[in-house]
């Protein structure tokens, strides 16, 4: 193994040319990168809240609220207030969402499978299960302050 392995590199390649892919396919949609994963979400979880797809992405409420905004102009996505609990905002796909929603998961499929060309079967689930350690030790770092930039 190379002492100084440049994973940090590779995995900032990998997401820098994933998010520019996915907004120059999503562009005639009106949304970039950053709405799609919360559009594919909120369509498999009809009624989803804000604070549970934040949480489902690992991402803030911030966030979440700014993509749901984007999304709810595009006429993608409506909200609802909660029944029990009327400061609960409800998500759901609208119909305009889905050729958006379809195109997504074509270009999702045809990214990834870019990504793992040439790996046999084996491979390609090798690099998933490292890749959800290597997230989850990111996580863990950070939740335990020491991964705190401050």
């Amino acid at each position: 193994m190379k002492a100084n392995y440049p994973i940090n590199r590779h995995i900032s390649t990998i997401y820098r040319l994933s998010q520019a892919y996915f907004d120059k396919k999503l562009k005639p949609y009106g949304i970039g990168c950053g709405q799609q994963f919360f559009l594919l979400r909120i369509n498999e979880h009809p009624g989803i809240s804000v604070l549970e797809l934040a949480q489902s992405g690992h991402y803030d409420n911030g966030t979440a609220t700014r993509a749901i905004q984007k999304l709810e102009q595009q006429g993608y996505v409506r909200c609802e207030q909660g029944s029990l609990d009327k400061r609960v905002r409800r998500i759901y796909a609208t119909e305009a969402a889905l050729p958006v929603i379809e195109k997504t998961r074509e270009i999702t499929a045809i990214w990834r499978g870019k990504l793992t060309d040439g790996f046999t079967d084996e491979e390609r689930e090798q690099a998933l299960a490292l890749l959800e350690r290597m997230s989850q030790n990111a996580r863990a770092f950070v939740r335990q302050g020491d991964g705190d930039p401050t």
